[in-house]
């Protein structure tokens, strides 16, 4: 199973290549390709690992910052009072709660670095003057990664744990936190936020592939905003429609700014290369201009071909149409002495012109008796 989804990503790996004019990974064997995607996760993993051993010394810290939603959700007046909500119930709990922390704050730190090594992988081929905007674009993409993080921490989070402190004292439940649950929650929560906010940088990619355009953007929205909400929905740690209101709510947003995006991206490259749109128009015109006159006809079959059609034409042949008159060299004297309508006579035929009929054997025995009872002439 893995192989196969492998041979997949590195078919699209070879196809996003070509499309950008990339030489080196036109024909690379299956095992170079394992090479690549080696190396992307070993440098991904060891900057983690770095990463995390260097924000492990500033544990204490993180350990605040991650308490400090309590406060902004009103459970607490200060981080004093909100270390003593939590509970530890497993014996190497804070331990593991610190290189979580650890761990995430890591994430965060060496984000940029991380999209480099994986836009390495994804989009092989690059030109020079294409490799000059990969650095705006992941500026763009450590922005909107830090943004959802953000936004995430001090709006929804907060709003998050209100929701669910008030919807158990509604049943009757007493609202206690383990130090082990809250901190997966909380950290899950930001990661995920920060991720889902990168929906621009993806969307942007796929219509600098030629992937995606404005157009089918701006048709296909009531589907994108299905997508999203699916998509939220799965990415969500909680199962509540509030947090995934929350979460579909700004990429709703983002993706009408991708959709503008398209639109001004479109229009730039129309004046720079008017010719290359100016065939695209004309290709898109005529293949509407043929389906609309197919379905617009009423008596179009969608289901069979012209080929059929023509050769039912050349196989049907009309009926030859009956003599309204007798022929002109009949006479009158002779149809009033036949007494009747020569006209619905067929003409005799000569014997001469009909076809030979084969005789059979019993046919050509008597033929031969005939002849030899007949005396012989005489000369």
């Amino acid at each position: 199973m893995w192989s196969g989804i492998l041979q997949k990503v590195f078919k699209v790996r070879e196809k996003v290549a070509m499309n950008l004019g990339g030489k080196g990974d036109e024909e690379k064997p299956f095992l170079e390709h394992l090479e690549d995607l080696r190396t992307m996760i070993v440098r991904i993993v060891m900057t983690l690992i770095i990463s995390t051993i260097g924000t492990f010394v500033f544990y204490q810290e993180l350990f605040a910052a991650i308490l400090y939603p309590l406060v902004l959700a009103g459970f607490a007046k200060n981080l004093e009072e909100a270390r003593k909500i939590l509970i530890n119930t497993d014996v190497a709990g804070p331990f593991m709660m610190a290189v979580n922390v650890s761990l995430i704050a890591a994430v965060i730190i060496s984000f940029p670095l991380l999209l480099v090594f994986l836009l390495q992988f994804i989009l092989p081929g690059l030109k020079p003057n294409e490799k000059k905007l990969v650095f705006p674009a992941i500026a763009i993409g450590t922005g909107l990664f830090l943004s959802g993080a953000t936004f995430s921490y001090w709006v929804v989070l907060p709003k998050a744990l209100q929701f669910f402190a008030e919807f158990a004292k509604s049943v009757g439940a007493i609202q206690m936190w383990t130090l082990s649950e809250f901190i997966t929650f909380t950290t899950r929560f930001i990661l995920v936020f920060g991720i889902s906010f990168e929906l621009p940088v993806i969307v942007m990619a796929l219509v600098k592939l030629d992937i995606l355009n404005y157009k089918i953007m701006k048709s296909t929205w009531r589907h994108a905003i299905v997508a999203i909400t699916l998509f939220a929905a799965i990415i969500t740690p909680t199962p509540d429609v509030f947090t995934l209101m929350l979460m579909s709510g700004p990429l709703y947003v983002l993706y009408a700014i991708c959709v503008w995006l398209a639109y001004a991206m479109e229009k730039k490259d129309r004046a720079a290369y008017p010719e290359y749109y100016a065939d695209i128009d004309k290709d898109e015109k005529e293949l509407e201009k043929s389906t609309s006159d197919d379905w617009d006809n009423e008596n179009y079959n969608p289901w069979s071909s012209g080929d059929e059609e023509e050769d039912e034409k050349d196989d049907y042949q009309a009926p030859a149409a009956k003599p309204s008159a007798p022929p002109p060299e009949v006479e009158k004297s002779d149809i009033e002495d036949l007494g009747e309508d020569q006209s619905s006579k067929m003409p005799e035929e000569d014997p001469a012109e009909l076809p030979t009929r084969e005789m059979t054997l019993e046919e050509l025995a008597r033929e031969d008796e005939k002849r030899s009872s007949e005396p012989p002439k005489d000369s």
